[in-house]
């Protein structure tokens, strides 16, 4: 039997920064580390979640939930107002990261980004994205802060490589 598989190496990595407003604002702020909290364009009564951390998910506390709703779920619930220029800050620093790996990088949003490995056989010198994946994690850690977490996902096309950024999502 012939299934005429792809068989296109791996070159597409998938980087997305884990509920990135609340994990910069943990980063920020280390009392809120561990916490149920979230993050809100404008704190009103009826506000929206735009960002959960990993403690208020793990309660149920999910993006776009009413403020009222998140704290009958968890009364200790905390809520910020966004920090515009903070979360770009950690954009750029991510950005950069990202491009010291290949020229061909983007990003999709504030917090996922796609590098492009195709053509970069004589810069990668033969080292498996794998280990590429593992180095930027690091790097995240030490340069952008240790509270901040990526999933990566390689693949041989955008789509898949989403997909296995999202399969393994982890919670610290």
């Amino acid at each position: 039997m012939n299934f005429d598989l792809n068989r296109e190496k791996p070159m597409i990595m998938f980087i997305d920064l884990n509920s990135a407003f609340a994990t910069a604002e943990q980063q920020a702020h280390p009392s809120l580390r561990g916490k149920p909290m979230g993050v809100t364009n404008r704190i009103s009564k009826e506000c929206c979640v735009i960002a959960a951390s990993y403690e208020a998910k793990a309660l149920g506390i999910k993006v776009g939930m009413r403020l009222s709703d998140a704290r009958a779920i968890a009364k200790d619930f905390i809520i910020l107002e966004t920090d515009a220029p903070k979360y770009h800050q950690v954009y750029q620093k991510l950005v950069k990261i990202m491009k010291d790996y290949s020229p061909k990088t983007r990003m999709k949003s504030i917090d996922e980004g796609i590098i492009d490995f195709h053509g970069m056989e004589p810069i990668l010198k033969g080292r498996p994205l794998l280990d590429i994946g593992q180095e930027i994690k690091q790097r995240v850690s030490e340069e952008i802060g240790d509270w901040m977490n990526i999933n990566v996902g390689i693949a041989p096309n955008i789509f898949l490589a989403k997909q296995a950024a999202n399969w393994h999502k982890s919670s610290s």
